[in-house]
């Protein structure tokens, strides 16, 4: 469509909104057959036009404020009508709005592509402004017809669905945190209210409820106050009991950590565990059909109790662990988190163990895995609270390197199913910097994660791939977050007793390679001559990659740069086997952060040996530094521990059939 036809239906627009503001300034009292007049309808018409003609979100910004003003005005004229209880005029109204906005929302969806799931993606937001507009529509409906004494709960549910509609949209507005809080007070929900509305306060564009926050947490108080009078012993209880049980529970001690009132009865919310310890029992030895409902629910306990201790962080300006510890509220409330987390990452780890094997049909384990995603985005997020945390809770840190473990071991099963594992891994790496997967959807649009997820993601697209591929992501993005967690211990942590045991190769060590070494012996073994063979470092690298651990290739500097090399060759021939033959397969390995170089002029030895020692490494070489050694002829303790070092931390090895074979008798200390 062109511009001046453009511009011609823009006027329009203006002129058919004026008619209606007009309209209705006098203060009288409309019917309802005035309020769906033929200005309403042709105003409607003019605006589905203008929209579908291809307009720029600067213009729509404006359709969509003025066109939302019209609309709740006369949403307020219709409350007022003059005929308030002739059912089907009141359907008429709303149906000629709500299939107004279905008309405008179809026809965007089918000319526009939504792009990234983006702060800045006008689209989008105009798009979820649409779905919430028809959200509140039938949320107007529905109470319309309950003041009529008529069923209003179909068009609550519609509401609701529009709702979260707009939310899977644009999860950054939080108005549209707060409407569903509104309808969830309507059904006399308030755990879902209260989850909600602290969506609504934390999102990137948050939304002021603070008042409303305070309404759902003393009608819970209530509640809280009557249920402790009289629930029963937790072991008299049933599952879902149990959790409403610890729910009630929660949103007590969100109250206190909000309201910063009523810190005194905080000794008295340690039960809430007990019901949690309870309802995990049955979780994880029972697999219900209603699985994925039990995994939405404690996804959002986490958020709302990571959401909790940000409110507390963020309020008191906590810059240090002391700060930390100095703070009586933030201090105890952080004690509390730990009890969640420990406990939720005890039921995973269990229900794993328990049900890795079996009822793959039913419930895949990788379900309940989920729920370790909110923990450690935020833990990763905030390195304050994740230090204070590791350190003063040390199974907390046990649980989240098994689940590194358990990960560790899933990928290690996959890359041996595939063919190049450098090309694996690279997918995987891509693969989770370029697609959000469906269990960090939950997360995007709240301050709390937005660093983590800004930092590792380069786009917003959304993975639509199959299910399988996103569990491999799921295990890839455990290992990799956990690892760089501010104070996370991996080694030494007793494992877990899976029923697949862990290989112990998968006990992450750093294991240095001797590049001159591992190369030249790699060429003698294809060639019966000793040369240089890049080839032989990719496969010692992928034999070390493949078990879990860390690997450093040290080579000369040399190594890496190609006219050096040329130079060599015409300089020095008598050495010319010992130059790399493929620089080109080296430069990649140092790309990715396997390679790495040390001054010509220095002994590459000496670096390995130093480094080794210092950060507990292993040397994988066929050297026995006999000359390090000797060096050492007049220091005679510094000569012994060195020749003991050596002995227990250098692996020989050969190479058979193009595949790296260590030593057996050596590899069984690792």
């Amino acid at each position: 469509m062109n511009v001046e036809t453009q511009s011609s239906l823009y006027n329009k627009f203006k002129d058919q909104l004026d008619k209606l503001k007009n309209k209705e300034k006098p203060p009288v009292v409309f019917a309802l057959h005035e309020l769906n007049c033929d200005d309403t309808k042709q105003f409607f018409q003019v605006t589905t036009e203008l929209i579908s003609s291809g307009i720029n979100f600067a213009i729509a910004k404006q359709i969509d404020k003025r066109m939302w003003h019209i609309l709740r005005q006369q949403i307020d004229i219709e409350l007022k009508s003059i005929s308030p209880d002739v059912e089907e005029e009141i359907k008429q109204f709303y149906d000629l709005r709500i299939n107004f906005l279905k008309t405008i929302i179809k026809n965007l969806t089918q000319q526009n592509q939504l792009g990234g799931l983006k702060n800045d993606n006008e689209f989008r937001q105009f798009l979820a402004n649409l779905y919430c507009y028809a959200g509140e529509l039938h949320e107007h409906l529905g109470k319309r017809l309950e003041k009529m004494n008529k069923q209003p709960k179909d068009n609550y549910k519609l509401a609701d669905l529009f709702f979260n509609k707009a939310i899977s949209i644009y999860p950054f507005q939080g108005k549209y945190y707060f409407l569903v809080a509104t309808l969830m007070m309507q059904f006399k929900d308030t755990f879902n209210a209260a989850c909600s509305l602290q969506k609504a306060h934390f999102a990137q564009i948050p939304y002021n409820c603070k008042e409303n926050m305070n309404e759902v947490f003393e009608i819970n108080r209530t509640h809280y106050n009557d249920w402790a009078k009289h629930i029963k012993p937790a072991s008299e209880l049933d599952r879902d009991t149990y959790l409403r049980a610890f729910m009630v529970y929660l949103i007590r001690f969100s109250t206190i950590v909000f309201t910063k009132i009523g810190f005194e009865e905080l000794p008295k919310l340690t039960n809430m565990y007990q019901h949690l310890q309870e309802y995990f029992k049955i979780v994880k030895t029972n697999v219900h059909n209603d699985h994925k409902q039990q995994y939405q629910l404690l996804l959002k306990v986490i958020m709302i109790t990571n959401f909790g201790l940000h409110n507390s962080i963020t309020t008191f300006q906590l810059k240090t662990v002391q700060d930390i510890k100095d703070n009586d509220l933030v201090r105890e409330s952080i004690k509390y988190v730990y009890g969640l987390y420990v406990n939720s990452l005890d039921f995973i780890l269990k229900y794993l163990l328990q049900n890795s094997m079996k009822n793959l049909d039913q419930v895949p384990p990788v379900t309940f895995l989920q729920l370790v995603i909110p923990i450690i985005y935020y833990l990763y997020d905030q390195p304050l609270v994740c230090t204070y945390l590791l350190s003063e809770y040390p199974s907390l840190n046990d649980k989240l390197a098994q689940i590194f473990l358990y990960s560790r071991q899933n990928l290690y099963q996959a890359e041996n199913m595939s063919g190049d594992l450098f090309q694996y891994q690279q997918k995987l790496n891509e693969e989770f910097h370029a697609f959000l997967f469906p269990f960090e959807m939950p997360l995007v649009g709240f301050t709390c994660y937005n660093h983590v997820l800004q930092t590792f993601k380069q786009q917003s697209s959304t993975y639509k791939d199959e299910d399988s591929q996103t569990s491999i992501i799921l295990f890839y993005v455990c290992e990799q977050i956990i690892q760089q967690l501010h104070g996370i211990q991996i080694q030494n942590v007793k494992e877990q007793k899976w029923e697949e045991e862990i290989p112990k190769e998968l006990i992450r060590k750093l294991i240095i390679i001797d590049g001159m070494n591992v190369a030249m012996r790699y060429g003698q073994e294809q060639s019966q001559v000793a040369k240089f063979c890049s080839q032989g470092l990719k496969c010692a690298l992928e034999f070390w990659v493949k078990r879990g651990h860390d690997v450093m290739i040290i080579l000369p500097d040399f190594c890496f740069n190609e006219s050096e090399i040329s130079k060599k060759k015409l300089t020095n021939q008598n050495n010319a086997n010992k130059l790399p033959d493929d620089v080109k397969m080296l430069l990649e390995m140092k790309n990715k952060g396997y390679a790495y170089g040390v001054p010509n002029w220095n002994y590459d030895d000496s670096y390995m040996i130093q480094y080794a020692r210092e950060k507990g490494g292993l040397i994988l070489t066929n050297d026995r530094y006999n000359d390090h050694i000797r060096a050492l002829e007049n220091n005679i303790v510094e000569r012994e521990r060195l020749k003991e070092w050596i002995r227990n931390n250098c692996i020989s090895y050969t190479f058979l059939q193009n595949e790296l074979v260590p030593n057996p008798d050596q590899l069984k200390r690792i």
